[in-house]
């Protein structure tokens, strides 16, 4: 049955990548709780132009993906019925939404649900299509005023209507009780999951608009601006997990409620571009007017020793924004209470740095291990990763850093030698180095790597132009991902044409994102290619058709050492665990 459902999600996203023109619009909103967690719309239609531009054709991806064997073959007409016979339109967007519901870890439960929505030019051909599909042909389907479904697995219902499909799938986990006076587990009650997994499909179907994503404006207005895909996330989903705190937060509620995120994805040519905005509610924007940041400080980064450099990461923020949340929640006095007897306040905690961070990774590789270490035949052919590290945090309140160091190193974790703190032993046994003092806060990868940095005589090799796009940002993202890529390359696998592929085709990273401006907190999120003249969804089709392939030829050569090992099939007790 699991064969069955997987073909037809995997056909859907394939299709969807590949396939037809650009949609009319959110109508497909009023299906979508308002209570979603996170969706993402793929528009189908604007990337198959591109392809089309691109001189890509569907016959020749299929092509690339399956070769002339018997069994690709069958999963290649599998595909081309589907795309052409099963009655899906495929010039609309597709819509994969989220939501959860409680809590997994308790006796209550907590639920899941994951949906896929595309359109359809003609249900009943759709109806006959699934029909067909092997053991699904003989599930019964249930015919509502306004949609039909059929329960496909125990978690998993396809529904229909006129002009749309939708795949859901219904986790429901939770978690036995400890009773401390039997000193047993209470098996919880079991839930009639069927029955709640059809009450919230027959939700999308007849919600109010009111209900559902087409009454926020944050969602619907995230499409005036064309792209090939959307991605949106709201804070409103966790409001149900706030009754399951031990302790009940004064305002809580009002702090999390309608924080929206809406987000645009565009294949560009030379790189592919995500932009940002973060809506917040009222009292969250009034916490970030009041506690408004500072911007990144490049000249942490600059001194780095390095001209190998693989990532980045900075952030600069006004440290008593944290004070500000507590106030608003009412419990800074609750907190320090509980925190008397450390000797230090929270108000120590926030004010002991600046709110400048800067991390830096580089020379990222792996090496054969050193002869003495050798000491078997596998430890000569096992490459060991390597590489440098530097995390620095300027130090903010002198007397709240020390109060804090010095409590630490009373706990055995540092070390002090008159206004310095090094690593202690554990940190020692993680293979990291520590030094801090009254003005930063440095941990790297080795101590070398610490005194070339400090020394201040170095120069780290960064595009200017990067280093132009990180100025006037709160936060800033770099990571280079051919360079990287080619640090591990060549070490064997399944997926090498794979690695190959994506070295040669990606560039970088670079993500920002601004202060909060009043309205939103703006961020931008961009893959840069190696090839910059042409459009990176063709571009990107080689990666994914070589993923494809190797993922294809490793499932097979599986198989076949599974056949070899088992020729009657695996034992039941490998089967069951």
């Amino acid at each position: 049955m699991k064969s069955a459902l997987q073909s037809v999600l995997a056909v859907i996203v394939i299709a969807v990548v590949f396939t037809s023109c650009s949609g009319s619009g959110p109508k497909e909103a009023r299906f979508i709780p308002k209570s979603s967690s996170a969706v993402i719309v793929l528009d189908p239609g604007a990337m198959q132009d591109k392809l089309t531009k691109g001189g890509i054709s569907i016959d020749t991806l299929l092509s690339r993906v399956f070769k002339n064997d018997s069994i690709d073959s069958k999963d290649k007409e599998k595909l081309n019925e589907f795309r052409t016979n099963a009655g899906m339109n495929w010039q609309s967007q597709f819509f994969f939404f989220v939501s959860q519901k409680g809590n997994p870890s308790t006796p209550e439960g907590g639920t899941t649900v994951m949906n896929l929505m595309g359109g359809l030019t003609d249900a009943a051909k759709f109806e006959a299509w699934l029909k067909k599909q092997d053991q699904i042909e003989n599930k019964n389907i249930v015919k509502e005023k306004d949609y039909a479904y059929l329960v496909a697995e125990d978690n998993t219902i396809i529904s229909w209507s006129e002009k749309n499909v939708i795949v859901t799938i219904y986790n429901f986990s939770q978690q036995p009780s400890y009773d401390t006076v039997t000193m047993q587990f209470k098996v919880p009650e079991k839930k009639n999951v069927e029955a709640e997994m059809k009450e919230q499909v027959k939700t999308y179907y007849t919600q109010a608009k009111d209900a559902s994503m087409a009454s926020v404006k944050e969602f619907t207005g995230m499409f005036k601006e064309k792209a090939d895909g959307y991605a949106f996330t709201s804070s409103n989903s966790s409001l149900s997990a706030m009754s399951m705190l031990p302790v009940s937060l004064p305002k809580v509620e009002e702090l999390l409620k309608d924080n929206y995120s809406a987000s645009t994805l565009s294949f560009e040519d030379g790189r592919i571009v995500a932009k940002s905005n973060t809506f917040t509610n009222p009292l969250v924007s009034n916490i970030l007017k009041e506690y408004a940041g500072p911007t990144v400080n490049l000249s942490m980064i600059e001194r780095y020793p390095s001209d190998k450099i693989n990532g980045i990461v900075l952030a600069s923020f006004n440290p008593e924004i944290f004070g500000g949340f507590l106030k608003q929640l009412e419990v800074e006095g609750l907190v320090n209470g509980m925190m008397e007897k450390t000797g230090f306040s929270v108000q120590d905690l926030y004010k002991s740095l600046k709110g400048e961070i800067a991390v830096v990774v580089s020379d990222l590789g792996s090496s054969q291990p050193e002869p003495q270490e050798r000491k078997d035949e596998k430890a000569m052919t096992v490459k060991k990763p390597m590489g440098k590290m530097i995390l620095n945090a300027p130090v903010g309140d002198k007397a709240s850093f020390t109060k804090l160091m010095d409590k630490a190193t009373e706990l055995g974790y540092f070390t002090k030698n008159g206004s310095t703190y090094k690593s202690g032993e554990l940190m020692k046994v993680l293979g990291m180095y520590m030094q801090a003092d009254d003005k930063n806060l440095v941990i790297a990868s080795d101590s070398l790597t610490y005194t070339q940095y400090m020394s201040g005589n170095n120069q780290a090799v960064i595009n200017t132009e990067t280093l132009n796009r990180f100025k006037g940002k709160s936060t800033v993202f770099y990571f280079d991902i051919a360079n990287t890529i080619g640090g591990f390359y060549g070490n064997g696998g399944d997926y090498n044409q794979s690695m190959k592929t994506a070295k040669e085709t990606f560039k970088d990273i670079i993500g920002t994102s601004d202060n909060f401006d009043g309205k939103s907190i703006k961020g931008t999120f961009e893959i840069r290619m190696q090839n910059e003249k042409q459009n990176s969804l063709v571009t990107l089709t080689s990666l994914i058709t070589d993923i494809a392939v190797d993922m294809r030829v490793a499932a097979r050569r599986q198989k076949e050492m599974e056949e070899k090992m088992f020729p009657g099939g695996f034992p039941a007790i490998i089967r069951t665990n």
